[in-house]
């Protein structure tokens, strides 16, 4: 027997005599407990200790109409369906009842993460609770697993501007990707996945290939920090988009059209400025902006009259 399937059955609560047992009925159905205690190579009180177990955890059923008990194990893929049923129902009444006990958000800090369900989960949350623009640096695998919570998102109205590394769109998100993506995936040994939300938190994080573990990963949640990661991020993307409008050989006009339109369209007040106001003077920055768009309007104008000129 494969140790890989009794590590993946230990986490799912199974004790070594219970997964030990459970291979051996999927490997001879309606057997007795004295038949699996031989199969499994347990003592025979072990056994029916573990079948015992099992069959409260759903993952095997008895049969009682003959002259003797005997033992069946339910597929994997029906015991996993029951098991799931349980836990949201559990999952609803816990939530349910521990909704006036919770302390509310977690307080900022610097949290390591440790499982990809955790991963996960955290970057699905941020996600949900995200309130204007999310910056998403992801690699096919875990966009795979994310791409539904993106595109949920993305149809509520959140701004989402991503790099990817294989060709496709996701659904109301805007996609970029690296001059040579193939190159990203064929030199690292682990998939990453970034996500800033609102300047307000970011995860990063490195998962092995497998999808089974976590390399590296921690969840900023300090406006500061996120504030520092969001800058990063936006500019690593502007550096790639503006790359690659210079490589389809856009004018200078159309690249600044560009860049003045992904700058406002993912640096707003609420995702980048509001987050940094106990630092900064929000007025002044409203006041340059406002100048900046004055610039802007004054040298259209001048262009659009020289234009009129060349023409007559």
């Amino acid at each position: 027997m494969k140790e890989s399937v009794i590590d993946h059955l230990s986490e799912l609560g199974f004790s070594g005599a219970e997964a030990a047992v459970y291979v051996a009925l999927l490997q001879e159905p309606k057997a007795t407990g004295y038949r699996i205690a031989r199969l499994a190579g347990k003592p025979v009180p072990n056994t029916y200790k573990a079948l015992d177990a099992l069959h409260k955890k759903g993952a095997i059923i008895v049969d009682e109409s003959g002259r003797g008990r005997t033992y069946t194990a339910l597929p994997v893929s029906e015991f996993f369906d029951g098991m799931k049923r349980r836990l949201d129902t559990m999952r609803v009444h816990l939530e349910e009842e521990l909704k006036g006990l919770t302390a509310g958000a977690v307080e900022g800090g610097i949290y390591q993460l440790t499982t990809p369900d955790q991963v996960y989960g955290r970057a699905k949350t941020m996600l949900r609770e995200a309130r204007g623009v999310a910056l998403v640096d992801i690699f096919p695998r875990p966009l795979a697993h994310l791409r539904g919570d993106l595109e949920a998102a993305a149809k509520r109205g959140l701004k989402i501007w991503m790099m990817v590394y294989e060709p496709g769109e996701v659904k109301g998100c805007e996609v970029i990707a690296p001059k040579k993506p193939a190159l990203h995936l064929e030199v690292w040994k682990a998939d990453w996945m970034n996500v800033v939300v609102d300047s307000r938190e970011a995860l990063y994080s490195l998962l092995k290939k497998d999808g089974t573990a976590v390399e590296r990963a921690v969840w900023i949640k300090d406006p500061y920090l996120a504030m520092q990661a969001f800058a990063g991020a936006f500019h690593e993307f502007a550096f790639d988009r503006t790359g690659q409008l210079l490589w389809a050989g856009k004018s200078k006009d159309d690249i600044e059209t560009e860049v003045k339109r992904f700058s406002r369209r993912y640096v707003t007040d609420d995702s980048f400025y509001e987050v940094m106001r106990p630092w900064i003077n929000i007025e002044k920055i409203h006041e340059l902006r406002r100048k900046a768009d004055r610039e802007d309007a004054a040298r259209q104008r001048s262009a659009g009259k020289d234009k009129g000129k060349e023409k007559k």
